[in-house]
């Protein structure tokens, strides 16, 4: 399903699929600590070398895209 990831409509439905109110989601994602927070993570996911999604970490291993899940998961069991 194609669908417009920045569309307020669809990010209102996503967070009510899983249970969660979207106006208070929404309200508390605005917040100057939500943003600070965004900026953190988004530094630390440059400064290991993260690119994409889906990113998986296991250890100081990283492995991207669906294809690699699998992968990860047999990395983190042995």
């Amino acid at each position: 399903m194609d669908t417009d990831i920045a569309d307020p409509v669809v990010i209102s439905s996503c967070i009510a699929g899983v249970g969660q109110d979207p106006d208070a989601v929404l309200e508390q994602a605005q917040t100057p600590e939500s943003k600070q927070k965004l900026r953190e993570q988004t530094d630390e996911a440059m400064r290991i070398g993260i690119f994409g999604a889906p990113t998986v970490i296991v250890g100081d291993e990283l492995f991207w895209g669906n294809d690699r899940l699998e992968d990860a998961l047999v990395w983190a069991k042995s």
